[in-house]
């Protein structure tokens, strides 16, 4: 992960939680994988199950938390451009 290679590291964190679905680590590396790759909605469902696993983990929790802020910026970015794009279209259309 430190080498940004996200993809070997969101494989090793799969094979990992496979093999032990109650593996913390696991969860968290491939939750800031998915974060580094933009998944933020993966990322969100990896930070909950860890939550699951460690409900005291203030540090998750933060994450978390961050990450959920992210997304919504995100799809409210996303539905700003939708619609404006949808008013040129109209204003061709007039």
């Amino acid at each position: 992960i430190k080498l940004e290679e996200h993809g070997y590291g969101l494989a090793d964190a799969s094979t990992a939680i496979e093999l032990d679905p109650k593996y913390a680590k696991a969860y968290y590396r491939r939750a800031t994988c998915y974060l580094q790759t933009l998944k933020y909605k993966q990322a969100i469902a990896d930070f909950k199950k860890l939550l699951t696993l460690e409900p005291q983990n203030q540090l998750v929790r933060m994450q978390l938390d961050s990450t959920q802020k992210i997304l919504r910026k995100v799809e409210f970015e996303k539905a700003i451009e939708m619609e404006e794009e949808k008013s040129a279209v109209e204003r061709c259309l007039e």
